[in-house]
């Protein structure tokens, strides 16, 4: 589904949202982040680079977000451009006026991750129109497979709502069914079954996609829905959430 890399233009006038937001969006799976902080500078670079999507705070002192969106949205090239708008206040008119020249969402800080996630879902398409509509996230823990009567540990690189991407070297061939063991927290762990729906050996380009394979999650109980996107969602913004010093990410319930 990955058939490019996609570029998401983040335009705030503090780098500490800047800081921030870039790096959860490069753990949901978005690697080129181009942040910007003023009006200015996001027209040209939009110009220059047309990212796939823009994401554009409405209250900035150096050419506010209304006046660059309207901006984007009269200029031929860049008008198709899929613009979110970013706001710390809930201002109807704002709102309205963004409406009215055409974004495709408007978001409150601090962001919650899940409504981030669905407004970009909207905004980015892969091959074939497919869309990634699941939360994800890197990855970087060792997890348990059980295959048959055999359970060994594997490194994981990136896990989602629907699945996971494990590392390892010779893969099972596609249709195997496995069993994966997520540790949640040091006494409790999540049972997922899955099956291998695509493998990655040793070719191409072996830095972009280690070798491994992707399991799909099979008849996942709401309980263990529920526990997996909660996991996911701590991953991403936990660490971020304790240490910001202003309102990026919102903790979410």
């Amino acid at each position: 589904m990955n058939d490019r890399e996609k570029s998401i233009l983040v335009v705030d006038d503090s780098e500490i949202f800047l800081t921030y937001i870039s790096m959860t969006l490069k753990r949901m799976g978005y690697d080129k982040i181009i942040p910007a902080n003023n009006g200015v500078d996001a027209l040209e670079l939009v110009t220059l680079l047309i990212p796939d999507v823009v994401l554009l705070d409405v209250d900035m002192p150096q050419m506010d977000g209304i006046t660059t969106l309207r901006q984007i949205k009269e200029n031929k090239k860049t008008s198709k451009i899929p613009v979110i708008m970013i706001s710390s206040t809930d201002d109807a008119e704002k709102v309205e006026e963004c409406n009215r020249l055409g974004c495709l969402g408007y978001l409150m800080k601090p962001i919650k991750i899940t409504e981030l996630n669905e407004t970009l879902v909207q905004c980015i398409s892969y091959a074939g129109g497919q869309k990634r509509k699941l939360l994800r996230t890197t990855f970087d823990k060792q997890v348990t497979v059980t295959h048959g009567r055999i359970k060994k540990e594997h490194h994981a690189v990136s896990l989602s709502e629907g699945g996971i991407f494990i590392r390892k070297i010779n893969p099972f061939p596609v249709g195997t069914e496995v069993e994966v063991t997520l540790q949640l927290k040091e006494d409790k762990n999540l049972i997922m079954r899955g099956k291998v729906i695509y493998v990655k050996c040793i070719s191409g380009d072996f830095f972009k996609i280690v070798p491994g394979m992707a399991i799909e999650f099979k008849d996942v109980n709401n309980e263990n829905s529920k526990m997996l996107k909660q996991y996911i969602v701590e991953l991403l913004t936990k660490d971020i959430i304790e240490i910001q010093e202003e309102p990026v990410i919102a903790k979410e319930r």
